[in-house]
């Protein structure tokens, strides 16, 4: 007799999950917050940064990927990103056929409920990024689009098309996850899951777990593909640093093991993250991302997280004596975000996304000033993932490492502030 399908389990898990969502009344200890939210700093706000690459060793100097990348809010979760390069070449700058790595409309938004928080964004355009609404531990593990597309090869490597998300996180820690592409813009392919699963995720400290079933996305070209199967995780906090292993196991490839360290921020990994550092194999060397101009536009007000007031109730600013002095307006809102750059093959970088964690409050409209509260970036983590699971001996952990893939993520947390005039709503 046959078995049921994966489409089957995962359906009665699916009824399972939701007639938990449904069924489980609110915690105790106080009231959750509840209803939808569509973040925004605001109409015609955001921020733009030039950027070039470099690779060097005792060999070679290369400038590259000349990078300009902008960021506007349109309306309440509603959003627009740029990623452009000045060429398709792998090293050089000495071209000019500008191209765009990324370039795309995201509509988003957030359900909060007693139960869990149900997430989803829409995206229309070239993206090279597919994590929402905030990448979890095994996603540290995820292929990064390549540089395959450069050099005269191929012309999109990562995901070009309507890109549809959608995320339930329960509160017991069980929850849903989905991601649909709908190819076009230039690649002709049908439409397909590029990830569909069950999770379960729970920390007890100093421990984290993290478990994954269902169609998970291959590590193959061109991405996209997914194929059944499970990934577990289990990381531990080791004071000031992270370490987690992974074991993946998808239909359609060899088994996967890899390996997670997190940093903590220190003066290295600020200055690893500021500069995108990384040490590339092939060729061998050491890459950077050197920014070279950056901006806001809008009404959007810059601040550097050291230069920020302790008291953030009302608004400071320098007065006559160079003091700061209260500019009569009280905070009204707030939004917390992180950014996420990655990268993997070569060093060069070539996303960036920015997930809005929180909000509460006012964050738009008449007389509303928006301040912009920035840490400095650093290097978050360090991820390897290998196609061999024998540990046993020097040549076979000689074999992990050979073939190993080294995806890194660099972060930056963000705090929007809103202040407007007492009593204005």
């Amino acid at each position: 007799m046959r078995g049921p399908s994966r489409g089957m389990i995962l359906g009665a898990i699916a009824v399972a999950v939701f007639a938990l969502a449904w069924g489980t009344p609110a915690p105790a200890g106080g009231e959750v917050p509840q209803g939808w939210t569509f973040p925004t700093i605001g109409s015609l706000n955001g921020t733009w940064e030039l950027s070039v690459g470099a690779h060097l060793w005792a060999d070679h100097f290369d400038l590259r990927n000349l990078q300009l990348r902008a960021d506007i809010d349109l309306a309440p979760g509603l959003r627009w990103h740029a990623l452009a390069r000045s060429n398709r070449l792998l090293n050089g700058l000495g071209e000019w056929e500008p191209r765009l790595d990324e370039h795309y409309l995201e509509w988003y938004g957030f359900h909060n409920s007693p139960s869990g928080v149900f997430s989803f964004s829409v995206k229309a355009g070239r993206v090279r990024y597919l994590r929402f609404p905030y990448p979890d531990a095994i996603s540290t593990f995820d292929q990064v689009p390549g540089v395959e597309d450069l050099g005269g090869g191929v012309d999109v490597t990562g995901y070009s098309g309507v890109i549809a998300t959608v995320d339930y996180a329960h509160r017991s820690g069980f929850g849903l996850h989905a991601a649909w592409v709908d190819w076009c813009f230039g690649v002709d392919r049908p439409a397909e899951w590029a990830e569909r699963y069950v999770f379960y995720r729970r920390t007890s400290p100093p421990w984290h777990f993290e478990a994954r079933f269902g169609d998970l996305p291959l590590r193959t070209l061109p991405m996209g593909k997914t194929g059944g199967g499970y990934s577990l995780f289990v990381g531990r906090s080791m004071g000031d640093w992270d370490v987690g292993l992974l074991w993946e196991d998808i239909s359609g490839q060899q088994t996967y093991t890899g390996i997670v360290v997190t940093f903590k921020q220190d003066s290295i990994t600020r200055w690893m993250g500021g500069l995108a550092f990384d040490y590339t194999r092939a060729p061998e060397g050491f890459a950077f991302q050197l920014p070279l101009l950056s901006g806001t536009f809008g009404s959007l007000t810059r601040l550097d997280a050291s230069r920020e007031p302790a008291f953030t109730g009302v608004l400071m600013a320098p007065g006559r004596r160079g003091f700061l002095e209260p500019r009569g307006l009280v905070l009204v809102g707030e939004i917390v975000a992180e950014r996420v750059r990655t990268y993997w093959q070569n060093g060069q970088v070539r996303n960036w996304y920015e997930h809005r964690l929180s909000s509460w409050g006012r964050t738009s409209g008449r007389g509303v000033v928006a301040v912009m509260v920035e840490d400095p970036w650093y290097l978050q983590l360090e991820a390897l993932v290998s196609p061999h699971t024998t540990f046993s001996s020097w040549e076979a952990l000689q074999e992990w490492e050979r073939d190993r893939l080294g995806p890194a993520q660099l972060s930056q947390r963000v705090v929007y502030r809103f202040y407007a005039p007492p009593g204005v709503i």
